[in-house]
């Protein structure tokens, strides 16, 4: 971790920590091989890529091969936690003015508390059209 805001940041979502997740996973890409060499797959499927037989000859290789190549797709957000200035962990307030520095804001969805069970899109546009009603009322 840095202070410089030159250094990109080390995001760690801790992906396959827990020794079930692994085991389910691992279940889930060899499934996923299964049913890709059945009969309706004919034609469709010239080539597998990846994992390629190798890392799916035993646990330890395919762990390794997800460990590797395993992310996320989901959309973040809540990484700017809004709460009162007295909240240590807090950086923003309820007008995503950042607290301790004047004239700054943060207006996308690091500031939601959850990711949203749809694209973030729509519901960050949302949050940027109330910021712009506030500074316009000059909050």
């Amino acid at each position: 971790m840095s202070a410089d805001p030159h250094v990109q940041p080390v995001l760690d979502y801790r992906l396959l920590s827990h020794p079930f997740d692994v085991e389910r996973m691992r279940h889930a890409v060899r499934l996923s091989v299964q049913l890709s060499q059945t009969p309706i797959f004919t034609g469709l499927i010239t080539a597998r890529i990846a994992p390629t037989d190798a890392d799916l000859a035993t646990d330890a290789a395919l762990d390794r091969w997800l460990l590797a190549n395993v992310s996320t797709t989901h959309h973040l957000a809540g990484t700017c936690k809004m709460g009162p200035a007295s909240d240590a962990m807090a950086v923003v307030d309820q007008y995503s003015r950042v607290h301790g520095l004047q004239g700054l804001r943060v207006v996308d969805a690091s500031v939601m508390p959850d990711v949203v069970r749809a694209n973030t899109n729509a519901t960050t546009i949302m949050i940027a059209e109330r910021v712009a009603d506030w500074i316009k009322e000059g909050r």
